[in-house]
């Protein structure tokens, strides 16, 4: 592509072209030979969808033919105006086995150790951070549909698309020993310009058409939720989650751009989130934030028991035993995990109601102030699993999934986010989520099951859990 300054159609460019190129070619003049250079700089603004359509010459089905770094996508965004969408892998962190946050926590900080980070002058840009996620449980990966995405894989992008309110960055990001080049600069614009065009290339919403769906038999389920209760009445747990997939078929490729785009209108309470490994790629809209850290600042939430319908069941799910039971055992799981490490802990006595679209669910919030600088994945290590996605006891829950589950979760239920240099993140719990493959979605749904559940109810309520995420895929239309 040949250089140019010439405007745009949609909106201007914050940095002109020719500036932009200058800035790269000077950030590599600078760099220092043992360290991964990212620049970053002020880009249009546009919707993160726009961003992977441009930054995906295959619009949306990965390229076979592409390096495995080069077949790597993410998008993170939330209800609040942040959104983050990114494309290839300048270091990709796999993890298998146990004690994986704390080898990623060690691996990631030998990388942000040998970051040279340059920015536009003027502007304050986002800092740098690795994006990815955690299987639910060690070796829950294992089934072949997960095996790209193994135990635990982050990356730090290639390229960073960034935005927040009314202001965006694009970040590039070169691995030691890389040589700048004509292709490279010409993709840079290419980025910018689509970008600043953004509102004259709309991102297609149409899906093909769903062929049939393979739902876990009612009969399989009701006798998961009997084995769980006869696990509880032995005394032996206070609540088991119980998850069931269902597999459904099309008439051809599915397009993880234009879902998400669609999973927007369907879930405007919940952050959407895509991962894309090879071939494969895990998105949702999740309603349930594991924890975040800023600074000594943290906030996490319980969220467990519902009831289908609108606000007017609020009343019910408020007065209903089982749920509140189920709740309050999410409540203690996380505060005496997080007390330790907290000057203060705060949550309401009291559950509020979360509302979604179809669904309402008990909602604690709770936030705190850490006493020393314990790292986002400490936190996130000593909460997860919650029991709003394993059970009570955490870990005999987990082992009891593991053995007795009829399909391996991978990465549902599992941790989802993003950690920086600092120590600073966000995670939440992939949950209402599919993995896309070629013509197949894998849905994935769950329910926390204790001793007065009622196997025909739980079923029910995973159905509504499925509900928004069948829209999107236009499953019943």
């Amino acid at each position: 592509m040949r250089s140019s300054s010439a405007p745009v159609l949609g909106q201007e460019l914050p940095l002109s072209v020719d500036r932009a190129r200058q800035f790269v070619v000077h950030g590599w003049e600078k760099r220092h030979p043992e360290c991964t250079l990212v620049l970053q700089l002020p880009a249009p603004v546009a919707p993160e969808e726009v961003f992977l359509r441009l930054s995906d010459p295959a619009r949306g089905a990965a390229s076979l033919e592409a390096p495995d770094h080069q077949r790597h996508a993410l998008l993170w965004t939330s209800s609040e105006g942040t959104g983050f969408a990114g494309s290839g892998a300048a270091h990709h962190i796999r993890l298998e086995g146990p004690g994986r946050p704390e080898t990623l926590r060690r691996r990631a900080q030998d990388l942000f150790d040998h970051l040279q980070v340059e920015t536009v002058e003027g502007f304050v840009a986002p800092t740098p951070r690795l994006f990815g996620g955690l299987a639910f449980e060690s070796g829950g990966a294992r089934e072949s549909r997960w095996q790209a995405f193994g135990d635990g894989s982050f990356a730090l992008p290639r390229w960073l698309y960034s935005r927040q309110g009314g202001q965006a960055f694009l970040s590039l990001a070169s691995p030691p020993g890389e040589e700048i080049s004509p292709a490279l600069l010409d993709e840079l614009e290419r980025l910018l310009v689509g970008l600043a065009a953004a509102d004259q290339r709309p991102v297609e919403r149409s899906l093909p058409r769903a062929l049939r769906i393979e739902p876990l038999p009612r009969q399989r389920w009701a006798e998961q939720v009997e084995a769980i209760r006869d696990a509880i009445g032995d005394g032996r747990f206070q609540k088991i989650v119980a998850a069931r997939r269902a597999r459904v078929e099309f008439a051809g490729p599915l397009d993880p751009i234009a879902l998400l785009a669609r999973l927007d209108g369907f879930n405007p309470r919940c952050r959407r989130f895509a991962f894309r490994r090879g071939e494969s790629t895990f998105l949702g809209a999740t309603p349930e934030r594991l924890i975040s850290r800023r600074g000594a600042r943290i906030e996490t939430e319980a969220l467990a028991g519902s009831i289908g319908g609108d606000r007017q069941q609020a009343a019910t799910l408020l007065a209903s035993t089982k749920d509140q039971g189920e709740h309050a055992l999410v409540v203690q799981h996380i505060v005496e995990r997080l007390q330790p490490l907290c000057t203060a802990l705060e949550w309401s006595p009291e559950p509020r109601i979360r509302e979604l679209r179809n669904l309402l669910h008990l909602h604690t919030p709770i936030r705190g102030t850490l006493s020393s600088s314990s790292h986002i994945l400490e936190l996130v290590d000593r909460i997860h699993p919650t029991p709003a996605v394993g059970g009570v006891p955490a870990k005999e829950a987990v082992r009891w999934i593991a053995e007795h589950e009829a399909c391996p979760r991978g990465w549902y239920a599992g941790p989802i986010g993003w950690f920086d240099a600092n120590g600073d993140g966000e995670f939440d719990v992939a949950l209402r989520s599919c993995l896309l493959s070629g013509n197949e979605a894998l849905l994935y749904v769950g329910a926390g099951i204790m001793l007065d559940s009622d196997p025909d109810l739980e079923y029910q309520e995973t159905d509504l859990k499925q509900t928004s995420l069948l829209a999107a895929l236009g499953v019943g239309e």
